[in-house]
């Protein structure tokens, strides 16, 4: 069911969802397409029992917060370039490893958010790796296209902050200093029509 807005309304495993694609809204079904495996995170998806099994053990448990979300840091697979930082729900992180494609919860658009379905810079998962008490994710990815940022830098971390020495002097908000000076694409022609994520 489509509300009209880029978004579309789905039963993903259990879970009921928003998957948000912009103008190339998908529909993200139970049923399996083709080929497709099928993967279930209430099966997938191990009891945390103790902190040692959490710690040292080989069962993937993954701990979601009061909103039922767990960070995903996303880097560069060859350069190790931090391109992103998002979140995913249980659903996208199904879908991650289902897909091999990274696949993240929008906080702002309160959807599951395939990463390149409208703008065609997808992520193609290398390496998925979670931390030591499993309540973060880490992609190691290859991008197409060059760039992860819907602003159009290769990066979302474009820009530095300024601290010790430099940052002590401060009578205001502190400058910001651009590492990037050209942006990959232009997020207008990108995204037309589609709300930027951005919230005041």
């Amino acid at each position: 069911m489509s509300s009209g807005d880029g978004y579309q309304r789905s039963r993903t495993a259990g879970y009921n969802t928003k998957v948000y694609a912009g103008a190339s809204a998908r529909r993200i079904s139970t049923a399996n397409q083709p080929g497709e495996p099928n993967v279930d995170p209430s099966t997938i998806f191990g009891e945390r029992k103790t902190v040692e099994q959490v710690e040292e053990g080989h069962t993937l448990a993954p701990k979601f917060d009061a909103n039922g979300l767990i960070p995903a840091v996303t880097t560069d697979f060859d350069s190790g370039e931090l391109l992103m930082h998002g979140y995913m729900n249980a659903a996208a992180l199904k879908l991650t490893i289902e897909t091999g494609e990274a696949h993240y919860y929008s906080r702002s658009r309160e959807a599951i958010w395939h990463k390149g379905a409208t703008s065609g810079l997808t992520q193609r998962v290398v390496e998925l790796r979670i931390d030591d008490d499993q309540d973060c994710v880490w992609m190691r990815v290859d991008v197409a296209g060059g760039a992860s940022c819907h602003v159009g830098y290769r990066s979302c971390f474009y820009r530095t902050m300024p601290f010790g020495r430099e940052a002590g002097d401060a009578n205001g908000p502190l400058e910001l200093t651009f590492t990037e000076t050209e942006k990959v694409f232009d997020p207008d022609e990108v995204y037309p029509g589609v709300p930027n994520p951005t919230k005041l």
